[in-house]
């Protein structure tokens, strides 16, 4: 029965969009053409007049851009944060009724900085088309069951009846306990129908650090895709998921100001850009110029789809690399470090991959929580949450020190909760020697 409903709401959802003139349909067509074609300069071809339509629309719609009505390229455009674009009235519409109408939402941010979000109707639904590209991409067919396990706010809880008719599983991060993870693991057993999981990587680490401690068997609940958002991935949750739920599990990078920016593949640990709805570019620290090819850089986003809010040049605050690699059309994402704040510095003043301290983790799993903090540049605290006697402290310590420097200062401190941020996402590690510096900058 709950097969057939599957069907049913799929059968549904292109009914309507047919009914509505087709646009998620036509949008989704559109991103199946233009990450299929044969390479990165046709690709590019194929976006030049979306991206001309996106500069010549902001140009003219936004005085901020009023100097740049004859430029020749993205790169006289200048490169603009969140701050920028909430604080500059430059930067707000003249004329958005020809835009049609449009959407707002707010958002306080991981970093404490609200936002206000304008979109247009064509944007809604190119995210839409977005979502069921790489939704698919992971293995997740639409009108499946999707269990989204996040932090649910007022304003992004939908009602019960659309969570019906989109059938997707509402799933507090907040309701984690063991009690609350057997009930239900135990209703997913019940539940044979095709579902697929979309969930913050730390609520599903918790999920699989539970069903380790119990030394528990796979579990058959017919999962199709597996889908970690909004953390970085460690080995061990992408190959524990994958061994209790059978199916790969991907990493997604995606942001709440513009939609779905890459996700990896069920056979790589790079991510797939995505190319056919925005523009990437990894720029240097400090000048707004292009980093070496694989070098570290920031991630900056243009978004070739919303006129409603200048996404040109968008800085992100995360950090990646990006890579040509051997049987790849275009280029891709080797790493997303997360954001700038977050990573720590080396004893001597260089930028470590969080990944670096991830890849110790699987040598201490009685841990049932760790945060590593940078306090001054040479000091750092690692923060432990363990339930029994921990006589492994010099190793984590000396482990930590071999990434961090033969002269790093470690301290170790226990606690019996690392703090979430608002959201309910929790921090792998926080620079608050970086963060200190800024507010005097």
């Amino acid at each position: 029965m709950n097969l057939l409903f599957s069907k049913l709401r799929y059968i549904a959802f292109w009914a309507i969009d047919a009914i509505k003139g087709g646009t998620i349909r036509k949008n989704l067509q559109d991103i199946k053409h233009s990450l299929s074609l044969d390479s990165y300069h046709l690709l590019q071809q194929k976006n030049e007049p979306v991206l001309r339509e996106l500069l010549d629309s902001a140009s003219q719609r936004f005085s901020y851009y009023a100097h740049l009505k004859t430029y020749k390229s993205l790169h006289d455009f200048p490169v603009v944060n969140k701050n920028i674009i909430r604080d500059n009235p430059a930067l707000k519409l003249k004329k958005p009724s020809k835009l049609g109408k449009l959407h707002s939402t707010f958002t306080s941010g991981s970093t404490g900085t609200p936002f206000m979000v304008y979109r247009t109707t064509r944007k809604l639904k190119r995210n839409i088309a977005d979502t069921i590209y790489f939704a698919g991409r992971s293995g997740y067919t639409l009108g499946d069951k999707l269990l989204y396990l996040r932090h649910w706010n007022s304003s992004l809880k939908k009602n019960k009846l659309v969570a019906f008719a989109q059938n997707i599983e509402l799933l507090e991060v907040d309701e984690l306990e063991p009690n609350e993870i057997q009930e239900l693991l135990t209703k997913l057993e019940k539940d044979k129908s095709p579902k697929g999981w979309l969930a913050y990587t730390s609520a599903l680490e918790k999920i699989c650090d539970y069903l380790d401690s119990i030394n528990s068997k796979p579990i058959e609940c017919n999962v199709k895709s597996i889908i970690g958002m909004s953390e970085g991935l460690s080995p061990y949750v992408r190959s524990r998921m994958w061994y209790y739920f059978n199916t790969p599990m991907v990493s997604r990078y995606s942001n709440f100001e513009n939609g779905i920016l890459a996700q990896q593949t069920t056979h790589s640990n790079h991510f797939e850009v995505n190319w056919a709805s925005y523009h990437l570019e990894i720029l240097d620290f400090e000048e707004d110029v292009p980093v070496e090819h694989g070098a570290l850089g920031r991630i900056v986003v243009t978004d070739l789809y919303n006129h409603a809010m200048p996404m040109i040049r968008y800085d992100t605050g995360d950090i990646g690399a990006m890579i040509f690699t051997p049987g790849s059309k275009f280029p891709v994402l080797k790493t997303v470090e997360g954001r700038k704040l977050d990573i720590l510095l080396n004893s001597q003043g260089e930028m470590i991959s969080p990944f670096k301290l991830m890849a110790i983790l699987p040598n201490f799993s009685e841990l049932k929580q760790i945060q590593f903090l940078q306090t001054e540049k040479t000091t750092y605290v690692i923060k432990i949450n363990i339930d029994v006697p921990f006589p492994r402290e010099n190793e984590l310590v000396n482990e930590t020190r071999r990434i961090l420097g033969k002269d790093a200062q470690i301290q170790v401190e226990y606690v019996d909760e690392i703090p979430l941020l608002n959201s309910r996402k929790r921090k792998f590690t926080r620079n608050l020697y970086t963060e200190r510096s800024l507010q005097y900058v």
